[in-house]
């Protein structure tokens, strides 16, 4: 296989982003790094996802979430007085 270095991959007039038209692999336990947008009609999947900010207008999914979800908003919750609590008493 060859090896292709670079410094700096531009579109062929230098005003956009580049294309990935087959796709793009980032090798498991190597990071892809810097002011990215990623911008998808299809799948993204990942071991970890790290971002600041994720916008989706689909289905998100995970096997967990973590925080404790203060920010999130059009959730459904149960309306004020359907809540039921229970106390074990050992």
């Amino acid at each position: 296989m060859s090896t292709l270095r670079v410094n700096k991959i531009v579109n062929l007039n230098d005003n956009g982003p580049v294309e990935f038209t087959q796709g793009a692999t980032i090798p498991s336990g190597k990071t892809l790094t810097g002011d990215l947008a990623v911008n998808t009609s299809g799948t993204v999947s990942a071991t970890t996802l790290s971002a600041t900010t994720i916008t989706a207008s689909g289905t998100v999914t995970a096997n967990s979430f973590s925080g404790n979800g203060s920010g999130l908003t059009n959730v459904p919750g149960l309306p004020t007085g359907k809540a039921i609590a229970l106390t074990f008493i050992a």
